[in-house]
């Protein structure tokens, strides 16, 4: 849906966080979406203390009526169920997942 919108509104570079979508059908969708419209997609992990994300604000600060917007789509419920599937997404494990979200990275 973000990406979506994100496409709509005329965006032509778009930092998606890691893993970007539940699925890789849904990862693949997003790809050919993104593809048709002409707009790359760069894949990371957002650390608000990453320098991509610091040389990120520091551009946008330097250009003229522009805006940067970081946005977060953390829309699990406090249930089981919901639990139980972020698990079973991030089968790799779920310490070493989380992990490299608390890493400060050089």
């Amino acid at each position: 849906r973000l990406l979506t919108e994100s496409i709509t509104n005329g965006c032509k570079t778009i930092y998606l966080e890691k893993p970007g979508a539940p699925t890789v059908a849904e990862l693949e969708g997003m790809q050919a979406e993104a593809a048709a419209a002409g707009v790359e997609v760069l894949m990371g992990y957002n650390k608000n203390v990453c320098k991509y994300v610091t040389k990120t604000r520091e551009f946008a600060a330097g250009v003229p009526d522009s805006h940067t917007t970081f946005v977060s789509n953390n829309a699990y419920e406090n249930t089981p169920e919901s639990l139980g599937e972020c698990f079973e997404r991030n089968a790799e494990g779920m310490l070493k997942n989380m992990a490299i979200h608390e890493l400060a990275l050089p």
